[in-house]
């Protein structure tokens, strides 16, 4: 398996990368790299995992990922089929943090622009006003040349340290990149978990996967995610249940065991204690946001 520190190309004429993708779907394997990036969904739906929080996205998300944050976008099964013509595409945007020089960002009316980036050590989720006009200036920047993409982005990062339309993502911990060995395992971990989070996962097949005893596994994965295996798992399941209720009519009876859940008691519980309403309240939720 290869490394998982992804090395961002920049073209030679500039200082950092902005482009448009239209791929088949999103690269999703667990990686990290020392750029900041903003991500725009225009197409696509599936699961995003970033540091230690799991979610869906959809098209119309916006993402801030901090330096060496570890995150992965997992597409749809739709877009993995056979013969389909699906279009997963995004505006993303890669750039250091030290950009604009440790002195231009150590200056006083710098210091929003400064907490803003260390707060995306955590990943942040851009919402309302800010979403459209950063939107706005990412498309912007597309088309730009010379200094004007510096102004463009630092327009980007001025609205975003001004911004009350931000929620933090994941919990602060990554107090280190993670080593290439550890990407690896992860690596091997999360496309375990995603392809069959739906069956019984034992402890023993999914430490297999890491090459690691049960107990050394356990160990491992909760100084990753700060959190342990089966609450992982869990939120895994009750993200994709999530995703079923507010995106299909199937009943919470099937829902619940295409999630995993042979107990529709445990499924009502658990749900009802990660989201704090019930199943069917979700799906009422999301089906008045529709309308």
């Amino acid at each position: 398996m290869k490394p998982k520190l992804l090395k961002i190309s920049v073209a030679p004429e500039n200082s950092f990368s902005s482009r448009f993708d239209s791929v088949p779907f999103f690269y999703n394997e667990w990686h990290f790299h020392p750029e900041v990036e903003l991500v725009f969904i225009e197409k696509g739906s599936g699961t995003r995992f970033i540091g230690n929080d799991i979610a869906h996205f959809n098209e119309g998300d916006m993402v801030l990922v901090g330096s060496n944050l570890p995150h992965l976008w997992k597409c749809d099964d739709a877009y993995f089929a056979k013969g389909s013509e699906l279009r997963a595409e995004s505006l993303v945007l890669h750039f250091i943090p030290q950009i604009f020089g440790e002195h231009f960002m150590g200056l006083p009316e710098n210091r929003l622009i400064v907490d803003l980036l260390e707060k995306a050590k955590q990943g942040i989720r851009i919402n309302g006003e800010t979403r459209q006009k950063v939107h706005q200036y990412m498309e912007s920047l597309l088309l730009a040349k010379g200094s004007e993409r510096l102004i463009l982005l630092m327009q980007i990062l001025q609205a975003l340290s001004l911004s009350k339309d931000l929620e933090l993502i994941a919990a602060n911990n990554m107090e280190h990149p993670p080593s290439i060995k550890e990407g690896e395992r992860m690596n091997a971990v999360f496309h375990y978990l995603i392809n069959n989070f739906s069956k019984v996962v034992t402890l023993e097949a999914v430490a297999s996967q890491a090459n690691l005893s049960p107990n050394a596994f356990c160990r491992f994965f909760k100084v990753r995610t700060k959190k342990t295996f089966s609450q992982y798992l869990l939120e895994m399941r009750i993200s994709h249940a999530c995703k079923l209720l507010a995106d299909t009519d199937k009943s919470i009876g099937n829902i619940h065991y295409e999630c995993g859940f042979n107990s529709s008691s445990h499924f009502n519980r658990y749900f009802k204690q990660i989201n704090g309403i019930t199943p069917l309240e979700y799906r009422r939720r999301q089906q008045g946001k529709e309308g």
